[in-house]
């Protein structure tokens, strides 16, 4: 068996969670948070899976987890004068981490 724990933005969550039920995984629990750079929310996915199912998995998570581009203030000051231009950044996508499993329950 693995384990795979996927970080997953909160504007994807819900679609990439009815996408993995379909799979029929032995396990999946999700756990939501914030933080990181920007604070925004996101969620930890951790899923059991049969190792011929990594895969599909995968395929769902690049699917449903796209990558955005927004924009935040970034502070310059210049002769005493605050100012704030907007920054580009990428945001979204997953985080994956896949890893062998030696032994799983449930009670």
């Amino acid at each position: 068996m693995q384990a795979m724990l996927a970080i997953v933005q909160s504007e994807d969550v819900e679609a990439t969670i009815n996408k993995l039920k379909t799979l029929n995984l032995p396990s999946a629990r999700y756990v939501a948070s914030s933080g990181g750079f920007l604070r925004q929310g996101n969620t930890s996915l951790t899923i059991v899976v049969n190792e011929d199912q990594v895969n599909a998995v995968l395929n769902v998570l690049r699917v449903t987890c796209q990558r955005r581009t927004t924009y935040v203030p970034a502070q310059l000051e210049v002769a005493q004068l605050a100012s704030a231009f907007p920054v580009e950044v990428q945001v979204g996508g997953a985080t994956v981490f896949v890893y062998d499993l030696e032994r799983f329950e449930e009670f």
